[in-house]
């Protein structure tokens, strides 16, 4: 794992911590070469309140996020949004997990797979792409899907983020 994959992990970690309560504090050494050849050791830390700082910039400054979850698939239909202020820019997991603190119809549900997290569920929607070809779509704002997933793709600033429920091969 790179020194910013182990600082990505310790980011998710430490916030889940804190969002539960428990506070956190991470210490992970890593050790690499520098450009003359040297090797390298460090040990970042991350506490409450104080991110952890990658060097390929995640977890980096503050920025402001909006999140929709639309379905006009089902019964019960509903299109939501949510808008986050001020957050440390990181995976769109970690946004997602803030908006369901903030609506409850953000709430999700998912497993790790082969490529990261994959929801499957959102405001008690569950999809299932073997039994009807429904899964959960993202696109931004212009509706163009994202080539990574809620555990990969890093929102930029003022980034609007859509799930919505589909059906169909184009998974």
């Amino acid at each position: 794992m790179t020194q910013c994959n182990n600082g990505i992990a310790a980011g998710v970690i430490a916030s889940i911590l804190v969002a539960a309560g428990l506070g956190a504090s991470v210490y992970i050494t890593t050790t690499g070469t520098d450009s003359n050849g040297t090797t390298t050791t460090s040990t970042p830390s991350t506490a409450t309140g104080n991110a952890y700082q990658t060097p390929c910039g995640v977890c980096g400054p503050r920025i402001d996020v909006a999140l929709s979850v639309v379905n006009t698939l089902v019964e019960p239909h509903f299109n939501l949004s949510v808008e986050l202020y001020g957050m440390r820019q990181q995976e769109l997991i970690v946004y997602l997990a803030e908006a369901a603190t903030k609506r409850k119809e953000f709430r999700f549900a998912g497993y790790f797979g082969q490529f990261g997290f994959f929801i499957d569920t959102i405001n008690g929607l569950k999809a299932d792409f073997k039994l009807n070809k429904t899964w959960w779509r993202i696109t931004d704002q212009d509706m163009v899907a994202l080539q990574l997933g809620v555990s990969s793709y890093v929102p930029e600033h003022q980034e609007t983020l859509i799930f919505t429920f589909v059906q169909g091969d184009g998974h």
